[in-house]
């Protein structure tokens, strides 16, 4: 399709490349790309590394004028007629479609008993909640973090720059226990504590929020806590799609190009969950968004589809830039191993090298990720 109406829900980094790489791959016909936030389209990364702040623009709005690209902020969507090919909007207004792309993100994920209140309590997500959690930083002394993944670990290592004494707590016995072996949770343990990050793993606690602070109790120790960040994952926003019976399995199926089962309609980025053979795999990553919008505008117009690449994630946490080429899983083998000044570990199955972490080794590190299998999911456990 080269003269379409293509309709984007959702400005992030996989909504803002799909629009450009659509114009990049021919696409003649109207772009439309929709906001639900009323900020310029803005760069998530730096949210956790530097809360708060000027945004990190993904694109300047003249360049989506020059390439006849409509941006529409404040707009969410809320309904999809798939018979009629045609987009409800927040207002009631509809809009019509050729093709439909969901880049509708996710939401950060809440503790029932402990609600986000933007006073004491907070998730972080928005640049909305990344300046709600600087205000607050500035006058707490002690600040509790809950979960100790990588927004957690990035958060608390923030905090922790603004002064803040900080206690970690996890439920899992280590740090990012989901996500990689257990030699980068020790090395990212003994980073937090060496900046006097207080690092609780493997039990549950009981958290209360009052106006004097937050409370809480873990084997049978008693803390209070100027604020709170809750930050245990992401919660994709595949409400609209399911709304419109498209199959979703926490996120919206699609193919590795993104196409869903409807074939007007794709989904990109931290929405789409990819069906490869029997697996499926969600990934959370700024340069997997990135990819994706290219490749879905290739399809979309009938272009030739690039070949995926390894993944490849980073976190900057305090002194350290922590890079990871390929999916680290924990049932890897560890291949070698370099230790300090700059760690470096490499991870294998079957023989083939799947996964390199790197501390401040950023030279290695993209020569490693050119040599990865470019598999988008997990190797089983």
């Amino acid at each position: 399709m080269r003269d379409g109406r293509v309709i984007i829900v959702g400005a992030g980094q996989a909504g803002v490349n799909c629009a450009l790489a659509l114009r990049e791959y021919g696409l003649a016909g109207d772009v439309t790309l929709l906001s639900d936030e009323p900020h310029e389209p803005y760069d998530r990364p730096p949210l956790s590394k530097e809360l708060g702040g000027a945004p990190s623009p993904i694109v300047k709005r003249e360049e989506l004028t020059e390439k006849s690209i409509v941006l529409r902020l404040g707009t969410a969507a809320s309904a999809i007629d798939r018979a009629s090919k045609t987009l409800t909007l927040n207002d009631g207004t509809t809009l019509p479609y050729d093709t439909l792309v969901l880049a509708t993100g996710g939401g950060a994920r809440v503790l029932p008993s402990l609600p986000p209140d933007g006073r004491r309590v907070f998730v972080l997500r928005t640049l909305d909640d990344a300046r709600a959690i600087d205000r607050a930083s500035q006058v707490a002394r002690n600040a509790l973090v809950l979960g100790g993944g990588w927004l957690g670990l990035e958060t608390a290592a923030a905090l922790r720059g603004r002064g803040c004494e900080v206690t970690l707590l996890e439920a899992a016995e280590r740090l990012c226990a989901r996500s990689v072996p257990a030699e980068i949770s020790a090395y990212l343990h003994d980073l937090h504590n060496s900046h006097g990050v207080r690092i609780i793993t493997g039990t549950a606690a009981s958290i209360t929020a009052s106006p004097d602070g937050i409370t809480a109790q873990w084997n049978g120790t008693s803390a209070m806590f100027d604020m709170a960040v809750v930050a245990i994952g992401l919660t994709p926003h595949d409400a609209l799609a399911r709304r419109a019976g498209l199959a979703c399995q926490d996120g919206v199926l699609t193919d590795d190009l993104g196409r869903t089962d409807d074939p007007a309609i794709f989904a990109i980025g931290d929405v789409a969950r990819i069906r490869i053979g029997n697996d499926t795999q969600r990934l959370e990553s700024w340069k997997h968004a990135i990819a994706q919008g290219h490749r879905a505008a290739q399809a979309i117009c009938g272009a030739p589809v690039s070949a995926p690449e390894a993944p490849w994630f980073w976190s900057e946490q305090y002194d350290k830039l922590i890079q990871v080429a390929g999916l680290p899983h924990p049932s890897l083998t560890l291949l070698a191993a370099e230790t300090e000044p700059h760690p470096l570990w490499r991870y294998s199955t079957g023989g083939e090298t799947r996964a390199v972490i790197g501390v401040n080794r950023a030279r290695d590190l993209r020569q490693a990720h050119r040599t990865l299998s470019t598999s988008p999911l997990k190797v089983s456990a």
